[in-house]
């Protein structure tokens, strides 16, 4: 029930996108000094952007994968290629992680069949998608280090699930962003300078 509402409230606020963004302006420019309601524009336009640039890249990462377990498996005449290249394709929205949950879930379906093959042509996917298609797809849209990335999937599975492994990057980068111009905003408010760290005689 509460997802149906979820995509009924969704599809009404996109339909209503620019109403919603007109009041929001409205009300900004309101309570704000302008230069500080045109610094938050800027700041949630970024934002947004970090989020929706990640779950594009995601989503089309995620299709390619699907596109190639499902040909390999064909050419392995491996059974049920099209329901286990959607559960992989599905599963490797969640970093690191995805593409063997769903290896796991479509050995359990094929395990009668050809399990070790399966698995074997799991870790090859998913190594290419790590190293290959993952990388020029997303690119830098996070910014974030490997073990951020790990520790937000971690946090976000454990306080909301599957639906937080999914979302946990994309959250955590659009807080990582926001720190960061905090962060620099106390810096450049006491006119302090922090050079990159180069040398253990840094610390």
């Amino acid at each position: 029930l509460n997802l149906v509402i979820a995509i009924i409230v969704s599809i009404y606020m996109i339909s209503d996108n620019k109403n919603i963004f007109y009041h929001f302006k409205r009300f900004l420019y309101a309570v704000l000094p302008r230069k500080t309601a045109d610094n938050t524009r800027i700041i949630c336009k970024n934002c947004a952007s970090i989020f929706i640039n990640y779950i594009i890249g995601k989503s089309f990462d995620s299709i390619i994968v699907m596109i190639i377990c499902f040909i390999i498996m064909l050419i392995l005449k491996l059974p049920y290629a099209v329901l286990i290249s959607v559960i992989v394709g599905i599963t490797n929205m969640i970093p690191y992680f995805g593409p063997y949950i769903g290896g796991v879930i479509g050995g359990v379906i094929i395990v009668i069949a050809s399990p070790i093959i399966f698995v074997i042509m799991i870790v090859c996917i998913q190594q290419v998608d790590g190293l290959l298609i993952g990388p020029r797809i997303i690119g830098s849209t996070t910014g974030l280090k490997p073990v951020w990335v790990v520790f937000s999937i971690t946090v976000g599975g454990a306080l909301f699930g599957v639906i937080g492994m999914f979302l946990g990057v994309p959250v955590f980068a659009v807080l990582s962003y926001l720190l960061n111009i905090t962060v620099q905003h106390f810096l450049d408010k006491r006119k302090v300078t922090v050079q990159p760290y180069d040398s253990p005689d840094d610390l």
